[in-house]
């Protein structure tokens, strides 16, 4: 019994340090979204986790032939995972942190919308209120608090590249699982991120793009191996470890978390404060968070 609550209270850990990691994708990425193009950091950004897991399976023993069974999977998910970075990386060159991370939040909802129109999943009714109220106060933030920006549809062109980049990725969630025949996640994980490292190389390829970044600084070597290590390799095995341990709906939960983070670091790294209405936004999406775990 002893055990299983330590567990619970270890996943729950590890959840909080998955949010801070995906917070840090997007402060960390903002810092340097304009001095590199999208595809080549998401594509040495793919390229080195995949050559540190591939590395990390040989050593262990664990690369095996489940790798090749079906290897067009990986295309799907690799190309589902490079849109939702690429994108990422763009909109952060035109609108900040707090407003992509308030559109991150709308994942769960968006998620939960797609499963239940196309494969008709039934979810809890309280479920359902909590990603309302918690994407109401997401929405909120992205409309700059503005009924009329709201009613307008009134986004900027990173916000709305990024909206279309988040509704891509939430369609992983639902994917993935359905292209899944019992393979280890450290195995999809590296057919995902090799599958990646390949389509953005075609891309940049095709585009006529210099594989070189013209602006090489240590900031942004530190930036791509953080994207690498921390913000894909750790938090899918953050995802992995809590997964089995603690309710789905508690895994959804710390997602709404994000922006949260952002907002904190925001606040106490500026001169000046956040807009107000990224603070009134924050309220409804914990509510939405709180929602979530009383239901689980």
């Amino acid at each position: 019994m002893i055990y299983a609550v330590n567990e619970k209270i270890k996943s729950h850990l590890i959840m909080l340090l998955f949010s801070l990691f995906v917070a840090g994708s997007f402060v960390f990425g903002k810092l340097y979204a304009e001095l590199i193009e999208p595809e080549i950091l998401t594509f040495y950004r793919f390229l080195l986790g995949a050559t540190l897991l591939g590395l990390y399976l040989i050593v262990t023993k664990r690369l095996s032939r489940d790798l090749f069974f079906k290897p067009w999977r990986y295309l799907i998910l690799g190309g589902i995972y490079s849109i939702y970075f690429v994108f990422m990386f763009i909109a952060l060159r035109y609108t900040s942190t707090i407003s992509t991370s308030a559109i991150f939040a709308l994942m769960p909802f968006a998620t939960l919308i797609l499963d239940s129109m196309i494969f008709n999943k039934k979810s809890h009714s309280l479920i359902w209120l909590a990603l309302c109220i918690s994407s109401v106060g997401a929405l909120y933030i992205v409309f700059d608090g503005s009924l009329i920006n709201a009613l307008n549809f009134k986004l900027d062109f990173g916000e709305l590249i990024f909206l279309i980049g988040t509704i891509v990725y939430s369609s992983y969630a639902l994917v993935q699982p359905r292209l899944n025949f019992g393979e280890n996640l450290l195995i999809t994980t590296f057919g995902v991120l090799t599958a990646g490292t390949l389509i953005l190389a075609m891309s940049i390829i095709i585009q006529g793009l210099d594989f070189t970044p013209t602006n090489i600084s240590i900031g942004l070597v530190f930036l791509i191996i953080y994207l690498a290590i921390f913000a894909s390799i750790g938090t899918i095995l953050c995802l992995n470890f809590a997964s089995s341990r603690i309710p789905g709906t508690n895994v959804m939960a710390y997602s709404l978390l994000i922006p949260f983070w952002v907002l904190m670091f925001e606040t106490f790294t500026k001169d000046s404060f956040a807009p107000g209405y990224s603070y009134v936004g924050i309220i409804p999406i914990g509510f939405g968070l709180l929602l979530l775990y009383r239901n689980s």
